[in-house]
């Protein structure tokens, strides 16, 4: 059993041999700002450590690099989400928020040719989810999660 020190240890680890790269991806993701740079580093720190347990013992230093990257992408795909809906007036809410409905109820409107694992998958991916998190809520993989997105999309080309 692994006890609580020995946890704060391999983290510091894993932050003393990849807090620069992280740093680097902050940086050039919030293009420069620093206190938005700030705030990226340190949900990026607070994700990893959050998913720490997926990290494999005895991983070659380029795959803790990937899963480090992994999981700062996962982080700045969330943000982006979240940012999108930061807008200065009621009347550009408003605007956006018809654009958005309107593009949704036109996709749910063909997709009258997905069949129900299509149309599930397509309903999380326009509510914001990854592909890795639609992937684990439905209990397959990512790699077929993009099979499926790929085969929204070319029926989805059909029918237009």
């Amino acid at each position: 059993m692994v006890t609580r020190n020995e946890r704060y240890d391999e983290f510091d680890r894993l932050m003393q041999k990849h807090g620069a790269y992280i740093r680097r991806l902050c940086w050039w993701r919030s293009s420069g700002r620093s206190e938005d740079c700030a705030d990226l580093i340190q949900e990026c720190l607070l994700h990893l450590w959050h998913y720490r347990h997926t990290l494999r013992p005895g991983s070659t230093e380029s795959q803790e690099r990937l899963w480090v990257k992994y999981h700062c992408r996962s982080v700045f795909s969330h943000q982006k989400d979240t940012r999108a809906y930061e807008l200065t007036t009621l009347d550009e809410a408003r605007t956006v928020a018809v654009e958005n409905e309107d593009r949704r109820r036109m996709l749910e409107e063909m997709a009258y040719v997905l069949n129900e694992q299509e149309r599930r998958v397509m309903t999380l991916l326009l509510d914001g989810y990854t592909r890795p998190e639609i992937a684990e809520m439905l209990g397959t993989t990512a790699k077929h999660v993009s099979q499926i997105r790929y085969r929204i999309i070319e029926k989805m080309k059909k029918t237009i």
